[in-house]
């Protein structure tokens, strides 16, 4: 099998990261690497590496930018409930908002 490209690898690495976010354990992304890609066990352990480094590296997210994100990701799904006209869904998303901007509602 020929060596991979960087593109390629950040791809898979990216791929393995999903995985790991979707609770799948070290044998079945080995059985994923494998069926998908043809890489051995060494070559995937590799990816898992890469991928755990990138979830820590999220994970050290500072406080204010966890939070303005968390407030953005509220905003657009208040806007498109609205839009939708799931009013429930966006008075939650406000009443989340409020929350963690620590207003009394």
């Amino acid at each position: 099998m020929a060596k991979s490209t960087n593109a390629e690898m950040e791809r898979r690495v990216a791929t393995v990261y999903g995985l790991f976010i979707k609770s799948y354990s070290r044998f079945e992304i080995l059985q994923y690497a494998a069926e998908q890609w043809g890489v051995s066990e060494r070559t995937a352990d590799i990816y898992m590496q890469r991928a755990r480094l990138l979830i820590q590296k999220d994970s050290e997210i500072e406080r204010p930018e966890w939070l303005a994100a968390a407030i953005a990701r509220l905003v657009k799904y208040e806007q498109k409930a609205g839009r939708d006209e799931n009013l429930q869904v966006a008075i939650k998303a406000l009443e989340t908002q409020a929350k963690l901007l620590r207003f009394d509602i």
